[in-house]
């Protein structure tokens, strides 16, 4: 499914004269549905392979230097002499309070702060840093064409669907009934997402969010 083609069809279930698939409403509806998504587990916006350099001598690495905007981190391992290691992951504060600026080494450690990451110990050396967790689908905006499409058009186009009607009945039409039943049956959807998503990561596991 495209962007217009989910307008189009939310308009037309809505059965709303005012509520034409043209309408802003109806477009920013859909915008805020996965926005109010995007920070939970699906299959589809979980990854795996995000790479960055932890250069020498510079203790963080800003989200801007990944080739992904993460939402979650679930783990984080460097590559050294060809082998994977993963870093324990700890609050900012317990590394702020033992950081030194003359430890460096191979990091052992990693935490989240400022929408960057800092390891430690310092890098000794430059080290890839592998990372995993949810990240932010970029692809729908409010300046993208129709014919834009992306995961949540297209695995998760009935969560989000139902989830822009209940905003719609909620916030432009003041119907708080209508707004209820498409919340629950969204909800339904949702939670049989992520069975299906806990059951192919095998963990069951969803880890909280800090973006």
């Amino acid at each position: 499914m495209t962007f217009g083609t989910m307008k189009t069809r939310i308009a037309n279930e809505m059965k709303r004269g005012e509520l034409s698939a043209g309408a802003t409403a109806v477009q920013d509806s859909i915008l805020s549905a996965i926005k109010h998504l995007e920070r939970r587990r699906f299959t589809w916006n979980e990854f795996s392979d995000a790479t960055a350099t932890a250069s020498a001598n510079v203790s963080y690495i800003p989200f801007t230097q990944l080739p992904i905007t993460p939402l979650s981190i679930d783990t984080a391992t460097i590559i050294l002499n060809g082998q994977r290691y993963m870093l324990d992951e700890k609050n900012w504060k317990d590394i702020e309070a033992i950081d030194s600026t003359l430890t460096s080494g191979n990091p052992d450690w990693y935490a989240i702060h400022g929408r960057s990451i800092r390891v430690y110990p310092q890098p000794n050396a430059d080290f890839a840093l592998i990372l995993s967790g949810v990240k932010k689908l970029t692809d729908i905006s409010a300046n993208a064409a129709s014919s834009a499409s992306n995961a949540w058009m297209e695995d998760g186009e009935e969560l989000v669907r139902l989830t822009a009607k209940a905003m719609l009945f909620r916030d432009q039409l003041r119907a708080p009934e209508q707004a209820q039943y498409f919340q629950v049956e969204a909800a339904k959807v949702q939670r049989e997402l992520q069975r299906e998503t806990a059951a192919m990561t095998g963990s069951g596991h969803i880890r909280g969010r800090f973006y």
